[in-house]
């Protein structure tokens, strides 16, 4: 009963409390949630469209899956991420579903445990984009076949293929190439893998996947043709994979940083596995066939995105539940066994674990001193997380016990969440403005006026849905001079700034409303010493 509780608890906390309480954070979820309102608006269920244009970025699932909870609780912020919240709880349960199928149920549980009180599913599952859905289908998927080659039941892979297919439906063929790529890179190193893995009916389960997804493709291409080809195949899969569209990408090294972060406190014992595993295989001995894949399939994720020429820091979350399962299998290893000789590195990860948190809490203590501007209530997040690294230390360096459960790390990274949900949200929500700005303009705005926006840039998606209405996005001066001066009536949101420099040439004008606010979202804008407030202006002609 008191893990139950304590689990609820948890989920509540992680996934859906406060959950619609922020507005959108620019620019992506904001561009999903858009586009999904404009599909529930048009009732056009199966293109995408965002300002009322062709959007071929991603395939239609996740924008009807958010737009089945735009139904039922309107267009708003907690309709938009709910699907994610949802998605990670499936994610988190098939977790423990598999760990308790292939190892225990206590490994199983711990696994589900340590994955929801991860950092990549307390942001992922309250931000409206569809990471956590597209991983909840592929490892799904994975986990069924799996569960279907290593444990005997056949009839697991077919409920898989269709995952696939789902994830398909929701991010594209990557789905396919994230299933396939460590089931082959598993059989070309394990004979009792291949031999397993082959005997499933990949034919059949290619045939539903396709007989699923193709339609969609084969509808779009009809009914779009080449700019589908363009816009999705061309411009958003092999051109994002294999090309240059964007600057400033970072180096190889950087999901291997993202996963290190990510990861801790378990950094130091998910590196002491890798390196008791490779001492095992040195030595000759043959990890089992579970932990081979695990340690595939985070390979193989990592290596892809690595190879990519365009990054971003969650696209290797689809990596996350393999990584707590081993996680939560060393912890219940080194647990039953501390001195064994096969774990003596993961032992010496496990004492860091401790230290980190001290490390961690103290680096949050002086941020939040020094460097940050947040309620003096938000101490507790470095005083819970030092008070935790020593009792853990204590506990594990020198009374040499370890509990079924981590309690106490999972504890604190709870206190830390629930303080960035009552602390940190509210105080960066203080200077977004775009929502009031959207406010102003949809209760002034008359069905014949024109919207518009100049260099918002990150900022057009949210000030499209707050507006709800077709707005011309502003990038070119010598552009929107003509749209200013065109005499057509019309609102249009900008920096003062923009606003004095076409006043100076000539450009009749006059504010209707002036905001102050953070130009960028970000952290930033919790520094003590931050950049200076931005003004931001809704301006109309002179009359």
């Amino acid at each position: 009963m008191a893990l139950a509780a304590f689990a609820a608890v948890l989920v509540f906390v992680v996934l859906f409390w406060r959950l619609g309480e922020p507005t959108f954070w620019d620019p992506d979820e904001a561009h999903y949630a858009e586009t999904t309102r404009e599909m529930v608006a048009t009732g056009d269920w199966m293109a995408p469209h965002y300002n009322e244009q062709p959007f071929f970025d991603k395939p239609a699932l996740f924008h009807q899956l958010q737009g089945a909870a735009m139904l039922v609780f309107g267009p708003t912020e907690f309709a938009a991420r709910l699907v994610p919240a949802l998605a990670a709880l499936v994610l988190a349960a098939t977790t423990v579903w598999f760990g308790a199928t292939m190892l225990s149920a206590e490994t199983g549980v711990l696994a589900g445990l340590l994955l929801i009180a991860c950092p990549g599913v307390f942001g992922l599952a309250r931000y409206a984009i569809l990471d956590t859905v597209f991983t909840a289908f592929v490892f799904g998927g994975a986990a069924l076949t799996t569960v279907a080659a290593l444990r005997g039941r056949p009839r697991l892979q077919y409920p898989g293929y269709v995952l696939i297919a789902l994830g398909v439906l929701t991010k594209g063929p990557l789905a396919v190439v994230l299933c396939g790529l460590p089931f082959l890179l598993a059989i070309s190193v394990s004979a009792d893998l291949r031999r397993r893995l082959l005997g499933l009916r990949w034919g059949i389960g290619l045939a539903i996947v396709v007989a699923l997804a193709a339609p969609w493709f084969i509808y779009m291409y009809l009914r779009f043709l080449q700019d589908f080809v363009n816009g999705y195949v061309l411009d958003e899969n092999l051109r994002l994979f294999a090309g240059s569209r964007f600057a400033n990408q970072p180096g190889f090294s950087f999901y291997f940083q993202i996963l290190a972060v990510g990861l801790m406190p378990w950094t130091g014992l998910l590196v002491g596995r890798f390196v008791d595993d490779v001492r095992a295989t040195v030595r000759g001995e043959r990890l089992d066939g579970l932990e081979t894949l695990l340690w595939a399939w985070t390979i193989a994720i990592v290596a892809f995105f690595t190879l990519s020429t365009f990054k971003l820091d969650h696209y290797v979350f689809p990596a996350a539940p393999a990584l707590y399962l081993l996680c939560a299998r060393t912890w219940s290893d080194v647990r039953a066994d501390q001195f064994s000789p096969r774990h003596a590195v993961s032992r010496l990860g496990l004492l860091l674990v401790g230290p980190l948190l001290v490390v961690i809490g103290v680096a949050c203590g002086y941020f939040l001193t020094v460097r940050l501007r947040l309620p003096q209530a938000a101490a507790i997040v470095p005083v819970a997380l030092t008070l935790a690294g020593v009792v853990v230390t204590a506990a594990v360096n020198v009374r040499r016990t370890l509990s079924r459960l981590p309690w106490i790390v999972v504890s604190a990274m709870l206190v830390v969440y629930a303080s960035v949900v009552l602390f940190v949200g509210p105080a960066l929500e203080e200077h977004k403005v775009v929502d009031d700005l959207a406010d102003w303009v949809v209760h002034h705005a008359q069905a014949g006026d024109r919207i518009a926006s100049y260099k918002l840039n990150r900022w057009n998606p949210s000030f499209r849905f707050y507006v709800g209405r077709h707005t011309t996005f502003l990038e070119d001066p010598e552009e929107a001079a003509a749209f200013l001066g065109s005499g057509q009536p019309f609102y249009c949101v900008m920096q003062r700034a923009a606003y004095d420099e076409f006043v100076a040439r000539g450009v009749e004008l006059e504010i209707l409303d002036e905001r102050e606010g953070m130009w960028a979202t970000s952290g930033r804008t919790l520094w003590r010493q931050r950049a200076p407030l931005a003004r931001f202006v809704i301006v109309t002609r002179s009359q």
